[in-house]
């Protein structure tokens, strides 16, 4: 019998699957069967992964909503969202580091 390699490959580890690995990229990630990944978003100030669902911490930024794990890292990013967002060329026009 041959391998059928049209489907994606799961590395099974102690009897569970452990991770999805992409035969085209031959990336591999993580699978849990109730994680779909556009239910997380990414804390962006301690970088964990929240649940969208069930997020407390929220805050919108520019129409943006950010996520957090916290009020600490939502109060964080309050303060200073710059610190914690990746830069916008347009962000500094005029201003030389």
């Amino acid at each position: 019998m041959t391998e059928n390699t049209e489907f994606p490959k799961l590395v099974q580890i102690g009897g569970e699957v452990g991770n999805y690995c992409d035969p085209v990229t031959g990336e591999c990630h993580p699978v849990d069967e109730k994680e779909n990944p556009m239910t997380t978003a990414i804390d962006p100030v301690c970088k964990m992964e929240v649940e969208i669902e069930t997020a407390q911490f929220k805050s919108e930024h520019e129409g943006e909503t950010y996520y957090f794990c916290s009020a600490g890292c939502q109060s964080s990013f309050e303060k200073d969202p710059h610190k914690y967002l990746p830069e916008h060329d347009h962000d500094h026009e005029g201003h030389h580091h």
